[in-house]
């Protein structure tokens, strides 16, 4: 993805959080992070992977920006070699050789995913539907409990409630700032109401649902789309 403005400006980005692990090269450019008030600003790596999270991140870039971004599904986590933590973005080098285009960073990218798998349990913990599979349903819950928590740094229960999230934006919404009509969008399995749809998404990604559409993130949007169009690894040329 290239970001070029006519002349040098600094973009704000907002995070939500996602069911997807993003593999992000910097190749040109700065892309400064807050994931915690507490922690503070800091300058993402020039190659990180960015693991679940449960809450919003802010993120910042100066122009120009050039980045490469590949996204993962849950499943990856599962072979993944490296201990996954949530909330951050973990230091990777994965990208050795120049990544001068797509085909030879996704070239790269593919060729150290597949030399490092290492699956951490016999059979896959998630089916493609989020369902759990047949084969935990003897374990006790504390010991489940550890288990989502090694394969992804997170609880069932907190994957879920990101999911439920996206369950209601991967619909093709057209909200009406005087008029959204929300309660046209809730999926009954999902949500009760509206009320609980509203408190959640804003627990979840910090914006009321209205709020988030009517925003914008170029870097996010980007990946959004890409995933759910199942199109992996992205990468988009953006003209500001």
């Amino acid at each position: 993805m290239s970001v070029v403005t006519r002349s040098p400006m600094t973009i704000a980005e907002h995070f939500i959080p996602e069911p997807f692990f993003d593999y992000l090269f910097i190749q040109k450019g700065k892309v400064h992070c807050v994931v915690d008030e507490a922690e503070g600003k800091f300058v993402l790596p020039r190659q990180s992977l960015r693991t679940l999270h449960t809450r919003p991140v802010e993120l910042s870039f100066s122009t120009p920006l050039v980045l490469f971004g590949a996204r993962f599904a849950l499943g990856f986590a599962e072979s993944f070699s490296g201990e996954i933590q949530a909330n951050c973005f973990l230091k990777q080098d994965w990208v050795k050789r120049d990544a001068n285009d797509l085909e030879s960073f996704a070239s790269q990218v593919t060729e150290y995913v597949r030399a490092q798998r290492s699956p951490k349990s016999p059979y896959p913990m998630l089916l493609p539907n989020f369902e759990e599979s047949d084969w935990l349903v003897n374990f006790s819950t504390r010991h489940k409990r550890r288990l989502y928590q090694a394969a992804f740094g997170l609880s069932r229960k907190e994957l879920q409630n990101i999911r439920n999230v996206h369950v209601f934006l991967e619909q093709a919404c057209d909200f009406s700032s005087r008029n959204p009509r929300i309660i046209e969008h809730v999926t009954p399995d999902v949500f009760y109401d509206q009320p609980h749809l509203n408190h959640s998404f804003k627990k979840m990604t910090g914006l009321a649902p209205v709020e988030y559409f009517q925003n914008s993130s170029i870097l996010q949007d980007n990946l959004m789309s890409a995933s759910y169009n199942e199109v992996l690894p992205a990468v988009n040329k953006i003209g500001v």
